[in-house]
């Protein structure tokens, strides 16, 4: 039973890696926030599970974001 629960747990984290990396592959430019997209990809590379993470709450600009006018 114990190894049924690690193997889902390996199984969400290749996931959540899965989702990253081909998120910021096929994310435009004008989306990425901190880091350009090759930052992004190398940080994905070398740092798998921290990067997802940092990725999916960092890495791009929503598009409810972009749809709102700027105050200015």
């Amino acid at each position: 039973m114990t190894s049924l629960l690690v193997y889902a747990i390996y199984l969400m984290v290749a996931a959540l890696y899965a989702y990253a990396l081909v998120d910021c592959i096929r994310t435009p430019a004008a989306r990425i926030r901190m880091l350009p997209k090759a930052g992004w990809l190398l940080i994905l590379v070398l740092f798998p599970v921290v990067a997802a993470i940092g990725w999916r709450n960092l890495g791009k600009r929503s598009a409810r974001a972009e749809e709102q006018p700027s105050a200015a």
